[in-house]
């Protein structure tokens, strides 16, 4: 049988402190007593302004909610916390300057300009306090012809400190061993909100920093070009409203991708790859092994483009870090 739904922020709040680590956790994060907490949901006192932020952040699993609430025992409060109103819609205004990119930017820098443009709106409008998050776009590798999708590799990443160094010229491969894979191959968003839970589901790519994460496929219809993937520094901090924002943002990184670089999810068959740790070593070698490719083929008699040597020595690459999981306890 279903609880019944908390009617005051109060009795949300006194649900969500009911266990007493829990209680001490949210007095630390909100900088106040658990008592003063406890004197708040039995509505013997009342928070000041400067407490509401670090509350709403410390339960942000339940911020909308929780804003919601709130605002209707303090009606000012929505003037004072505008951006609690207005977090979850993309504005208009953004939705107009990627229609312009993906209409007047040239086909060779339209994919780029479109993710880039993106992953900056994501991160300033979830992360405007700079709590820590990152917002990755991972895309199918493409397979050779008659082939599945084996992989994904990272083509471009923002993020706010700690993060900001970490994503945005990283490059990597994963595949069906993570949360971005589980996700391309479901075809639906996969949602993680605890360090504990992704250590377990996801060892080989968890990292101390991400605290909670959730991973959105880029998909028109039933065919899929990869994943926008978020990480945060917090815990539990994809509230549902928070999902239905990112899941928007997800939508809109469809005009970023060619007809020719979705596949039918049917055509998606992951494989296993390695750390991190073990990619670097090979993909560090990259630039060099792209001006080989283009040598030999000078010298075969059979000059390709840049793109076309750069996309086979991808999938070289792709071949080598999925052997060498088949050969490495991982």
């Amino acid at each position: 049988m279903n609880e019944p739904k908390p009617q005051t922020w109060r009795e949300l709040l006194a649900t969500l402190i009911a266990d007493p680590q829990e209680r001490q956790r949210i007095a630390d994060a909100a900088r106040v007593s658990p008592i003063t907490l406890i004197r708040w949901s039995a509505n013997r006192s009342n928070p000041r302004k400067d407490n509401l932020r670090p509350l709403l952040e410390a339960v942000a699993e339940y911020r909308q909610q929780l804003t919601e609430l709130i605002a209707k025992e303090f009606p000012d409060f929505l003037k004072e916390f505008p951006e609690a109103e207005t977090l979850m819609e993309i504005p208009s205004a953004f939705y107009a300057r990627v229609l312009s990119a993906h209409t007047s930017s040239p086909p060779i820098l339209r994919a780029s300009t479109i993710c880039i443009l993106i992953l900056q709106q994501i991160v300033v409008h979830l992360d405007p306090r700079l709590l820590g998050l990152a917002a990755v776009i991972m895309q199918c590798v493409p397979p050779a012809q008659g082939r599945k999708v084996r992989s994904l590799r990272q083509i471009q990443g923002r993020g706010t400190p700690p993060w900001m160094g970490l994503v945005e010229n990283r490059t990597q491969f994963l595949g069906a061993e993570s949360q971005t894979g589980m996700a391309l191959q479901s075809g639906r968003a996969v949602t993680v909100q605890s360090e504990e839970v992704k250590s377990r589901l996801f060892p080989i790519h968890h990292t101390n920093l991400e605290k909670s994460s959730a991973v959105f496929p880029i998909i028109q219809s039933d065919r899929v070009a990869g994943c926008l993937c978020l990480a945060s520094s917090l815990p539990n901090f994809f509230s549902q409203a928070r999902l239905d924002l990112a899941k928007n943002y997800a939508d809109l990184l469809v005009l970023a991708f060619e007809h020719g670089e979705f596949f039918d999810l049917q055509d998606v068959e992951l494989g296993i790859m390695p750390s991190i740790q073990l990619q670097q070593e090979r993909i560090a070698k990259f630039q060099q092994r792209v001006t080989q490719q283009m040598i030999r083929t000078v010298q075969n008699g059979q000059p390709i483009t840049r793109p076309k040597a750069e996309l086979l020595v991808w999938q070289e690459l792709e071949e080598e870090l999925l052997q060498i999981s088949l050969n490495v306890k991982i």
